[in-house]
């Protein structure tokens, strides 16, 4: 399997194991990232938020990866790691999960610029 396949297909798989997990164990990702219990509303909107997760990795697990869903994931990592980096600076955010996401969508997004920039030019 091509690096640019497998750069989308881990991408897509880390998507899909976060959406699920959101979805299964909101309360306990909330705590992750918070260090404080979620409301009630906080936990189904984290369960709504995998199933937006689920529904994006699904789109992007194709081989190859259509174009549309390569850009949105890139759109989505990006804005990610910058949301992450944010909350991380906080006191709001529980820290060790928050660097961990934010490092791993800094790490894809920046792997996605890089295919797409030389895509764009090849």
């Amino acid at each position: 399997m091509p690096v640019r396949s497998t750069l989308y297909r881990l991408a897509s798989a880390i998507e899909l194991i976060t959406g699920v997990t959101l979805l299964l164990l909101p309360a306990i990702v909330m705590q992750q990232l918070f260090s404080s219990p979620a409301s009630d509303a906080g936990e189904q909107l984290t369960r709504l938020y995998g199933l937006a997760l689920i529904g994006l990795g699904v789109a992007c697990w194709g081989s190859p990866c259509p174009l549309p869903a390569k850009r949105g994931l890139l759109v989505y990592n990006c804005s990610a790691a910058v949301l992450l980096i944010i909350l991380g600076s906080q006191e709001l955010s529980g820290g060790a999960a928050v660097w961990a996401g934010a490092l791993i969508h800094v790490v894809l997004g920046l792997l996605m610029i890089r295919d797409q920039l030389a895509n764009s030019s090849g």
